[in-house]
């Protein structure tokens, strides 16, 4: 407490000091004694007292405050040499509700936030910046930038069972697509979005950030889905995409019929309606032969294949592209609808059979291999769900002397050895 108090003294004191000189600009503050306020001391209280209520239980909260202490305080020790100067450093907390991950194991997840508020000058006067262009945070239990691999604009069919709302989606929903230079399975190291030679100095404009990821020792977080397990997801989502599109040709006729009711008494309206029906439709050309080719193929590769091909990591293509193409319903010039195609190959591809047309993996054309998170990886979470699994550490910062500088210090000097143990 004396400590803390002989701080508190020197910090008002070079305010003070500031502040008789009448700072000129927010550069006059760079060489200003910093401060660190810990999660322990937050400014809010009441804000505190909230931070954890998504992770539910007593159990879970303390685990999830004990494991982001230990981070913030290996934080503080990689700074033990390091002069903290021209800003305070704030520290908050916080849970999230507790997801599934592989389709089985609950796992709660939580945050830590370490903001650097930079000294700044307004109208000759010290005040500390509300925002913060550096920050350090770590999510235990999550990874940012993981996405999945397709998207679904009716996620309702592709639900485990079609429209239950069961939190559980079909294979092929899951999947994952990540850079392999992130390393993420046991890397060391770090992966940086935005490579600081590309920033000017001094432009706060763009933000790079450090990304460090840590698994269990000896096991994999992500594994290769391979190619039968694509393809018969393929199978499954080819089902779904049929009940989809049944359903709205059910929907296209059920409007057409109200408005073609009274043709002796609403004429143009029946009209309209002949022509709803039509121009409608033609969104959906042949959609049930098209189903049945798209999986003919996949059978096929199925069926002519051998074990070992099959077993092989489904390498696809690396980038989704929509492909619109015109489909004519009658005569005339302007007889014609767009129909949007996701997830296929080639134009000709979505053309000829349409979304998710298996042409063949991609492996020597620079294709990206799917992923799915390992199931195995998470046994145990059932009983424990808030036990750290996975952890991303990440530093996000400007091209500034303080942002250069904190962040080169981090990476040199924080124990990230230490943060692997707490997965073990």
């Amino acid at each position: 407490m004396k400590y803390l108090f002989f701080v508190a003294v020197v910090f008002l004191a070079s305010i003070q000091r500031v502040n008789a000189q009448n700072c000129q600009s927010s550069k006059d503050l760079e060489a200003l004694p910093g401060k660190h306020i810990d999660a322990a001391h937050c400014e809010w209280p009441q804000q505190k007292a909230h931070w954890f209520d998504e992770l539910g239980t007593t159990a879970n909260k303390t685990t999830a405050n004990a494991i982001l202490t230990k981070i913030e305080t290996l934080e503080k020790q990689s700074r033990a040499n390091y002069n903290l100067a021209g800003c305070v450093l704030k520290t908050t907390f916080s849970g999230n509700a507790p997801a599934t991950l592989a389709g089985n194991y609950p796992l709660a997840s939580y945050d830590l936030n370490m903001g650097y508020h930079e000294y700044i000058c307004v109208k000759n006067k010290l005040l500390v910046n509300s925002e913060y262009e550096n920050v350090f945070r770590a999510y235990v239990n999550r990874y940012t930038g993981i996405e999945n691999a397709f998207s679904f604009g009716d996620e309702a069919y592709y639900y485990e069972t079609p429209k239950k709302y069961n939190g559980k989606f079909i294979a092929l929903h899951d999947f994952i697509k990540m850079d392999a230079s992130k390393n993420i399975n046991n890397g060391k190291g770090f992966y940086q979005d935005v490579p600081e030679s590309t920033v000017k100095q001094g432009n706060r404009s763009v933000y790079m950030t450090r990304h460090w990821y840590y698994t269990k020792p000896g096991a994999l977080l992500f594994i290769p889905v391979t190619r039968k397990e694509y393809l018969e997801a393929l199978l499954v989502y080819y089902q779904r995409e049929g009940l989809l599109i049944a359903d709205k040709i059910k929907e296209i006729d059920a409007e057409s019929a109200g408005m073609m009711k009274d043709p002796q008494k609403y004429p143009q309206l029946y009209e309209n309606g002949k022509r709803n029906l039509v121009v409608k439709k033609a969104k959906y050309p042949d959609w049930q032969q098209k189903i049945e080719a798209k999986k003919a193929l996949v059978q096929q590769a199925l069926k002519e294949n051998t074990a070992t091909w099959l077993a092989q990591p489904a390498v696809v293509k690396p980038k989704p592209e929509t492909f619109t193409w015109k489909n004519s319903y009658g005569a005339g010039p302007n007889d014609n609808v767009s129909v949007d195609t996701y997830n296929a190959d080639t134009k000709e591809d979505a053309q000829k059979t349409g979304s998710f047309t298996f042409s063949g993996f991609w492996d020597n054309k620079n294709g990206m291999t799917l992923y799915k998170y390992n199931p195995d990886y998470f046994k145990g979470s059932e009983k424990n769900p808030a036990k750290p699994y996975f952890i991303e550490l990440t530093y996000r910062y400007v091209k500034t002397p303080i942002g250069q500088s904190l962040v080169e210090n981090f990476t040199k000097n924080f124990d990230f050895d230490a943060v692997r143990n707490l997965l073990e």
